[in-house]
């Protein structure tokens, strides 16, 4: 037996030494090196192998270290330190060998790789060295330690330089670098390449495209590196039908070999393309930030449901006294928590003769808590901003149209959270507003109609390097186009009739609507008057005309009468996909009306097969139309039902047919909208209704995910 583990001993380490040598060799011709691709296959295994001797080596200076400390070692204690030192050196010399043929392969840094080639190759000698020699090793405790700590040190550093070819830079420290550790930003700082593209990139993309292991030689750990695009080419072009390299690949089906994310690796998800396509559609700029997008914009729809905003921030202060909130409360000051459940504060005053310096000192019971405060029109005086400064959590501050001169300025310099100051319609100057510079999280200030707006605002800009500067609109012959009506009836599901609420901030304007589907215009449309009333389903769409003006877009809403109420809902069959097949049928008839974020949890999606829904009443209705609520986003692959039908019967087993359409399918990309589909038939008295929505099967040519499954989306179903 001893005889046998003696010849396994040689056997293994004089592989070991051939190795080595052979590893030394290679590295002193490496520029001569071709591999050729039955090579490369060996040089793949790298990944496979190289925690084998990384176990090994860590084990056996584990095991030595216990015994070369103690007083004295057993013979057993030796061969098992044997075996492993042999076993760990000749597993780290194969790997090494491995590591150095995929260097080799296109897609690597070699200045960056060579740090980790060297380690590999030093754990290799080492170990090599640790069993020729461990015999003195074990006998000088010093020797044992320098070993030791030499072969944890090379491991944990050449481990480090491994992970970030194959992860992107920095990948072991990454959780918790100043960058992780940063406090979440909020909707209002949100920029879209920042916050929202970059995130993606560095989860998905990354690992294969740094500049340690830049596969097709494309770096993706900057802009200017995205921008500069890799071997094949810029990565987007909008001039092109699916813009560019980048979303192309994203798209091709997850079987071909230039699809990406490569196969088994963590895909995008829906919401990821949406934001990379929505990014690269808009212009693809690195500074943009989502709150100036239109608040119709996909991106600004999807930042709401991933940012939390001022009022929606999850603060960690405690909440007031509910007793103090409710004696500050009166008819000229309103104190109210900025969302459900928040400790956060809100303070609006409203009447200007009421107001006085003493209201604004009450408000310090809650200094803590008061996060945004409205002085708007408010004969506020520098002398009260004092006050204002032990509000240490205000975040928004409108100071607009007040007696503010400036001269008191600085001391809203202590407010080290302050995210929007406005100042418009005050008397600041542009040196006043220097006080200010040095509020670390200012993002927005508000000037305009202000002695500053007229002075150097050029030198202002410069010491407010991460402050956007509001002035206003300057242009003296421009003729301006107004601004859309307001809609200003919240519920869209009619209970029972109300008056049409139509509104507009500019004086002498003239409302003009239609009911039937139309743009309105000057001449023809009606008048709107506050006499119109709503009792039944109805598309209103709004515009606003003057003279000298440029008449405004189009305001739209549908809105439902609510009809019968339904006792009970079911789906023949639930929704397949993530997170519809949780949801009951009851959201189609609760009454929630969804808005254009269908990520809302109002609406339900399917795709690949119908959504087929069984409606119950207790007792036999008399019904004449069906209306579907729904939602239409084509850059979101939600496209109009390909059919709807509607089938009524007194049980469940003989239902006819009472009316099926086939709506009209979009021929090119367009903003998403809400869009209602009534179904009117002859009246019928039945106890169970079908309602059956098909979603079209295949995505158009000219759609970016062509051939793909559409989705339907629905959220309400009403009956009349």
């Amino acid at each position: 037996m001893r005889k046998s583990m003696q010849r396994w001993k040689s056997i293994l380490y004089n592989t070991s030494f051939a190795l080595n040598c052979l590893l030394v060799f290679l590295l002193m011709f490496e520029k001569g090196l071709v591999v050729p691709p039955w090579v490369q296959t060996i040089g793949r295994m790298h990944p496979l192998l190289l925690h084998f001797p990384i176990v090994l080596v860590l084990l056996c200076i584990f095991w030595e270290a216990v015994s070369g400390f103690r007083k004295s070692i057993t013979e057993e204690q030796r061969n098992i330190g044997d075996g492993l030192l042999l076993l760990a050196s000749t597993t780290a010399v194969i790997s090494a060998l491995m590591g150095l043929l995929l260097s080799k392969e296109d897609g690597y840094t070699q200045e960056v790789v060579a740090w980790h080639k060297w380690g590999g190759v030093s754990i290799s000698l080492l170990a090599l060295g640790w069993y020729t020699f461990r015999n003195s090793v074990r006998n000088t405790k010093g020797l044992l330690a320098l070993a030791s700590a030499t072969g944890i040190a090379t491991v944990i550093i050449t481990g480090h330089l491994g992970a970030d070819i194959t992860h992107g830079d920095n990948f072991l420290l990454a959780p918790v670098s100043k960058e992780k550790l940063a406090l979440p930003v909020l909707f209002e700082d949100v920029i879209i390449y920042t916050n929202m593209v970059q995130p993606i990139l560095k989860a998905k993309c990354i690992s294969c495209h740094n500049t340690q292991k830049a596969k097709g030689e494309l770096v993706m750990e900057s802009f200017v590196a995205l921008r500069k695009g890799g071997k094949d080419g810029a990565l987007w072009d909008s001039t092109q039908e699916n813009f560019g390299l980048l979303m192309g690949r994203i798209h091709l089906p997850m079987e071909n070999k230039k699809h990406m994310p490569p196969l088994g690796k963590p895909q995008l998800t829906d919401e990821e393309t949406s934001i990379l396509y929505h990014w690269i559609k808009g212009g693809a700029n690195d500074t943009t930030k989502v709150a100036v997008l239109p608040v119709t914009d996909t991106l600004h729809i999807l930042a709401t449901t991933l940012f939390n905003t001022i009022e929606t921030d999850d603060y960690t202060f405690k909440s007031a006294d509910e007793s103090k909130i409710k004696a500050l409360r009166n008819n000229y000051r309103l104190v109210a928590p900025l969302s459900l459940g928040s400790p956060a504060l809100g303070v609006q005053f409203f009447s200007a003769v009421q107001f006085k310096p003493e209201q604004l000192k009450e408000l310090l019971a809650v200094k803590e808590q008061v996060v945004t405060l409205n002085l708007n029109k408010m004969p506020v005086q520098d002398e009260d901003l004092a006050t204002i400064a032990q509000f240490v959590n205000l975040r928004k501050l409108n100071l607009s149209f007040t007696n503010i001169k400036g001269t008191g300025l600085q001391e809203l310099s202590k407010l080290k959270e302050l995210k929007e100051l406005s100042l418009s319609g005050t008397g600041v100057n542009a040196a006043s507003l220097s006080a200010l510079a040095s509020l670390p999280k200012l993002t927005q200030l508000y000037i305009w109609s202000t002695p500053a707006q007229n002075q150097n605002l050029a030198t202002v800009q410069r010491q407010f390097k991460n402050t956007k500067i509001e002035t206003g609109f300057t242009g003296d012959t421009i003729i301006i186009k107004l601004n859309k009506p307001l809609i200003e009836n919240e519920e869209q599901v009619l209970l029972q009739p109300v008056a049409l609420k139509l509104k507009h901030y500019v004086k002498g304007v003239t409302i003009r609507y239609t009911t039937d589907g139309t743009e309105p215009d000057s001449i023809l449309s009606p008048v709107y008057k506050s006499d119109f009333m709503l009792d039944k389903n109805t598309t209103i769409k709004a515009k606003v005309f003057k003279p000298g003006w440029i008449s405004s877009d189009v305001t739209e809403k549908t809105f439902y009468k609510a009809g019968y109420k339904i006792d009970s809902i079911r789906f023949v069959q639930p929704a397949a996909d993530e997170p519809y097949k949780k949801m009951s049928a009851a959201v189609l008839a609760d009454g929630q009306k969804g808005d254009q974020n269908f990520r809302s949890g109002k609406w339900i999606g399917f795709r690949g097969y119908p959504m087929q829904a069984i409606l119950y009443f207790d007792t036999v209705r008399n019904i004449s139309s069906v209306t579907i609520s729904s939602l239409v986003d084509i850059n979101g692959f939600i496209m109009p039902p390909q059919q709807l039908e509607v089938w009524a019967g007194k049980d469940l087993e003989h239902l006819h047919l009472l009316k099926k359409i086939n709506p009209e399918q979009p021929v090119k990309e367009a903003p998403g909208y809400l869009k209602g589909y009534e179904l009117n038939f002859a009246p019928v008295k039945e106890k169970y209704i079908k309602v059956v929505v098909t979603p079209v099967a295949k995505l158009p040519n000219w759609h970016k995910g062509k051939n793909d499954k559409g989705w339907i989306f629905v959220d309400e179903i009403f009956l009349n």
